[in-house]
């Protein structure tokens, strides 16, 4: 059958939109998702099956442990280091990774997540669960932080200091204090918590609960539950740091956690408190962008919302945050939010850490999983979900109940147009929804197979009048990606107004 060309293009594809589908746009300027799984956004406005990943060993850490924390010592010498859920730290040099010895060791479970940062030379690690911290010097040797520090929830360096955050002393928390060892450049010296050499975000005792730091410019942004703070250096000698009215104070406007906080794109992201997601930028000026997606985060797991973690993917340039969501006891979703065109698009990965580290002069996202394997995320590899390398991706893109510039006009179209650009050759399983339709019915030319180095359009006959009509392109074939370029309507004929 010969088809007529297309009249109505829809060319730029938008991320998912999780609020109600009236709400979504379908305009020939921007095609909004109901679903839009295991895809990114290309720059042409293209939505493309997402890469998978490949483990970095084959062989998992003893005891298939979940990985809490990772870290690369960067310039200090080309190693990485695990945290496992045993309270161990493993060291990637071997087949699998080796446990480090000495010090003491963290508190075991799969929710005691690590944060560390380096500082005169060493990695500083703490955890969530305040144990005693850890240092990993250039030779990969493993010691109890000297001194009697106070043991943070996370650790920052910041103006030749080592600062802990909401610390405990080994007997009493002090949730609303950051302290800082008592000389520069020594990170053994310190006094107690509570008496000097702290800041003090709130009255001891209060409700301020303070949950770390993210250097940002020239201050070190300090987080709480509902605020956040801009620390500075300070000349004075007896108090070398001080901190500014908030930047920004807004009733659970602050992250969960600190690892929700994401450092990225010359700005910090996280996802707060109160259901949505919000972004500091270069004026220090704090904005929310979650709206598309708050319907989904309030569906989270409440009492895992405190172990979400965040990660920051260059060469895709997306902001991931690693979630738990409905019932799930472990992080199932991974959230994307892409910097350059603000969509957001939803990932089945299954992931408790974040790292970035540099492979042969790139800089890629490490995944580490529950199942003692971590994972370069987003690779050259067609497979990858959960947290199996060689599991197929199942991509799905569902759009927005489409009227084609006629709202409320019922109107016979015969055929819709799928373009698509091959990325090797791929089976796409291709289905509608005329009006209030609930499930998905296949065309009568149900799959569009697509190979070769051109373009290629797919035609698919509507089979009935419709007011809107829902598309869905979905391949979950192992080793298969797939790029949707557009899609094309003939002209419509309306048969008449509904009293809609």
């Amino acid at each position: 059958m010969a088809f007529p060309e297309p009249a109505y293009w829809l060319t730029i594809f938008g991320g998912e939109n999780r609020q109600h589908t009236s709400r979504l746009r379908q305009d020939q300027e921007l095609l909004e998702c109901r679903t839009a799984s295991n895809v990114i956004p290309d720059p042409s406005g293209a939505l493309v099956t997402r890469p998978g990943f490949s483990n970095v060993r084959a062989t998992a850490i003893t005891g298939d442990p979940a990985i809490t924390g990772m870290f690369h010592l960067k310039d200090l010498a080309d190693e990485f280091i695990l945290w496992d859920d045993d309270g161990d730290c493993n060291r990637d040099n071997a087949n699998p990774p080796g446990d480090i010895t000495g010090g003491t060791d963290f508190a075991a479970g799969a929710n005691t997540l690590v944060r560390g940062d380096i500082f005169n030379n060493l990695l500083i690690c703490v955890s969530n669960a305040r144990n005693v911290p850890q240092t990993i010097n250039s030779s990969v040797t493993r010691a109890d932080l000297g001194g009697t520090p106070p043991r943070g929830i996370d650790v920052k360096a910041f103006a030749r200091r080592v600062c802990m955050f909401s610390p405990s002393d080994g007997t009493t928390i002090y949730r609303s204090i950051m302290s800082f060892n008592s000389s520069n450049d020594d990170q053994a010296t310190w006094t107690a918590p509570y008496t000097v050499n702290f800041l003090n975000f709130g009255r001891t005792g209060t409700d301020v609960n303070l949950l770390g730091g993210e250097l940002y410019k020239d201050h070190l942004m300090s987080f709480t539950e509902d605020a956040v703070f801009p620390v500075y250096a300070s000349p004075n000698a007896l108090l070398p740091m001080a901190f500014q009215d908030f930047a920004f104070k807004e009733e659970g406007g602050g992250p969960p956690n600190i690892h929700a906080v994401v450092a990225a794109n010359d700005r910090l992201y996280w996802i707060s408190r109160n259901y949505d997601v919000k972004v500091i930028d270069r004026s220090l000026t704090v904005r929310s962008i979650g709206w598309p997606v708050q319907p989904f985060l309030r569906g989270l797991n409440d009492s895992r919302r405190i172990y979400t973690i965040g990660g920051w993917e260059p060469q895709y340039r997306l902001v991931c945050w690693a979630v738990s969501d409905g019932s799930d006891t472990t992080n199932q979703d991974v959230l994307a939010y892409h910097v350059d065109s603000g969509v957001y698009t939803f990932h089945t990965l299954s992931i408790n850490a974040f790292a970035n580290r540099r492979v042969s002069g790139e800089l890629r996202l490490i995944g580490g999983h529950y199942n003692g394997l971590f994972s370069n995320l987003f690779d050259t590899s067609t497979t990858g979900d959960l947290q199996t390398a060689a599991t197929a991706i199942d991509a799905d893109i569902q759009t927005a109940r489409m009227h084609l510039g006629l709202p409320n006009v019922v109107k016979k179209v015969p055929y819709v147009c799928l373009e698509m650009d091959p990325i090797g050759a791929e089976v796409v399983t291709v289905q509608f929804q005329l009006d209030d339709a609930t499930a998905w019915t296949s065309f009568a030319e149900s799959t569009f197979t697509v190979s070769g180095t051109d373009t290629i359009r797919g035609y698919f006959t509507i089979p009935a009048p419709f007011e809107q009509i829902g598309l869905r392109f979905r391949d979950a074939n192992s080793g298969e990606r797939f790029r949707v370029n557009k899609i094309g309507f003939p002209r419509p004929k309306a048969i008449y107004v509904s009293r809609n």
